[in-house]
């Protein structure tokens, strides 16, 4: 039985153990959100924020008592409103559990209302890891206010009350509202498109952002700072009008800025090209300076790199100069995110590798449209090293929390997976049509591992079950060892195939050669274990080909 099998056989006796005991459903699940609209006042002098979030619902469940939202303690909910009620809720915890006035059936559609204060605020200082806070009060190099959020570590419900992704990434809202009032000398961003501005008084300006695209919670945004706004209009592939494409930055990076983003237009367009048009083409495409490195929000992009264009044209130092040897690296990572993770999410946390797989995997594909597949070959060999893990799978379990799935492994080994079966493919055409489909297929929802699997079965015609029980449910990676050898006529083909792990691999060994002027090509299947396989012939110039491109530790030598 496949290793998926099985993962299916335990989801169905999961689901069939919930059906016998329903008290312990996920009382979340009863509904589904349609919409959310944030209305806050942010004060940086006080590093408070204040104000309201309104969710709008469908009854999945009923007849629906009481409706469980998420929110960090140290956040104080000042009162919770639905059909003009005020309603009792008891904040214990991480949850909010608001009694509505009376039950809903399924189907009824209804709007909550949390007015809440975010007290004693979690600082995320420039240089922690963002997964510590959610919410970073800092301050500019010429001492203004800076205010920003991240939270894909804590969840979107450290800073704000939803039905966070954190815990149910399968339920994206399909549109978002978010009203920032801030002090009038500052400028507010957030995601999608500005609606407009509002003098709110006493010095201060509310920017009312609208997005009408799903959305994982972790990606809403709220950044706030004395911001220059540069704009321009781009053509990409596929989309009939111009998009724009906006970045806000600090006054005094204005320049750098310039320098940096003039690769912006050319990524847009190879990932549009490779993975489908940009998906949000209503909206903008937009970078945000931010004090921390970086964070894939929905069409707000953080961005807290050290401009590295810049530094090279002007023999700055860039810190981060490891990270970005083959490029910008939070430019071109962050902004995958928006076809790989916003676009296209996960169902569940297990599959959190659709996110960071897909996105670090974008990464080689930048490098291979840039400056060719050799180059592109030395950037995914530089992530071999944090993919050999004997015991870790990409397949992160069935249905865990964001913070349980989380590993280095789902960037590393998900896109030398990626980059591994792209090699066992061995059709580029189809390989290409593989991403776009699957991209454009769920596109604005959810998608599992066996979905990506469908499409490139359907495409190639052939099962590719094999390959997702080795390298997707499985551990390891394979180690090919042994040698070539050419003599007396004869080629003799005498190598082993070893997993470092748990897990067993097949893997294509091809080799390439050049007989009577001829070049010629075989591929030939390893199996674990030891393989002898040999034929007659005189080839000339014979080499393994490309065998680097299968993730893992190989040496094969040719010998004559």
């Amino acid at each position: 039985m496949g290793v998926q099998k099985l993962h299916y056989l335990g989801a169905a006796l999961a689901a069939f153990a919930v059906y016998l005991a329903p008290q312990d459903l996920d009382p979340r699940e009863s509904y589904d959100v349609k919409a959310y609209h944030l209305d806050l006042r942010v004060d940086p002098a006080e590093r408070s924020l204040a104000g309201s979030v309104t969710m709008d619902a469908i009854v999945l469940r009923g007849p629906l008592e009481k409706v469980v939202l998420d929110l960090t303690a140290n956040h104080s909910v000042d009162g919770v409103t639905h059909a003009g009620k005020e309603l009792s809720f008891d904040h214990a915890g991480d949850q909010v559990t608001c009694t509505l006035a009376e039950p809903l059936e399924v189907g009824a559609v209804f709007s909550l209302a949390v007015a809440y204060t975010r007290s004693q605020p979690a600082e995320l200082r420039s240089g922690q890891r963002r997964r510590r806070g959610a919410v970073l009060w800092a301050e500019t190099p010429s001492g203004a206010p800076w205010v920003g959020t991240s939270c894909q570590g804590p969840g979107a419900h450290a800073w704000w009350p939803c039905k966070s992704n954190f815990f149910n990434p399968e339920d994206k809202p399909e549109r978002l509202k978010v009203d920032l009032t801030v002090p009038a000398d500052l400028y507010a961003v957030s995601n999608g498109t500005l609606a407009g501005t509002t003098d709110a008084g006493d010095g201060w300006t509310k920017y009312s952002w609208e997005h009408n695209y799903p959305l994982e919670t972790y990606t809403v945004t709220a950044n706030i700072a004395p911001y220059v706004v540069v704009e321009k209009e781009l053509e990409l592939p596929g989309i009939d009008h111009p998009v724009s494409f906006i970045y806000y930055v600090l006054p005094e990076n204005e320049v750098k800025a310039a320098v940096q983003f003039r690769d912006v237009p050319e990524m847009l367009r190879i990932y549009s090209e490779a993975f489908g048009p940009w998906p949000f083409p209503e909206s903008k495409f937009a970078l945000v300076e931010t004090s921390f490195w970086g964070m894939e929000h929905s069409t707000a992009v953080a961005y807290g790199s050290t401009y590295p264009a810049w530094c090279a044209e002007t023999g700055a130092k860039d810190r981060y100069a490891g990270r970005n040897r083959f490029f910008d690296y939070i430019l071109i990572h962050e902004s995958a995110h928006e076809w790989w993770g916003n676009a296209v999410s996960a169902e569940h946390w297990g599959h959190f590798w659709i996110h960071e797989g897909f996105g670090t995997y974008a990464e080689g594909v930048y490098v291979e449209m840039t400056q060719g597949r050799e180059r592109a070959d030395e950037y995914f060999a530089g992530q071999v090293k944090g993919s050999l893990n004997p015991r870790g799978s990409i397949y992160r379990g069935d249905d865990p929390e964001s913070g349980a799935a989380y590993s280095g492994l789902i960037y590393s080994k998900g896109c030398s997976v990626l980059n591994t079966l792209r090699h066992y493919v061995d059709n580029d055409d189809l390989w290409w049509e593989a991403l776009r489909t699957f991209n454009l297929r769920h596109r604005y929802g959810n998608a599992t591992t066996e979905d990506f699997r469908a499409v490139v079965e359907e495409l190639t015609g052939r099962s590719w079950e094999r390959f997702f029980d080795e390298w997707i449910y499985g551990v390891g990676a394979p180690m090919v060892t042994g040698a070539v050898t050419v003599a007396d006529g004869r080629v003799v083909v005498d190598v082993s195939c070893k997993g470092n792990g748990a897990t067993s691999f097949q893997v294509p060994l091809d080799l390439a050669w050049r007989e009577a002027g001829v070049e010629r090509t075989r591929r030939i299947w390893l199996e674990p274990g030891a393989n002898v396989v040999q034929w007659e012939g005189q080839p000339e110039d014979l080499r393994v080909a490309h065998l680097a491109r299968v993730l893992g530790k190989h040496d094969v030598r040719v010998t004559k």
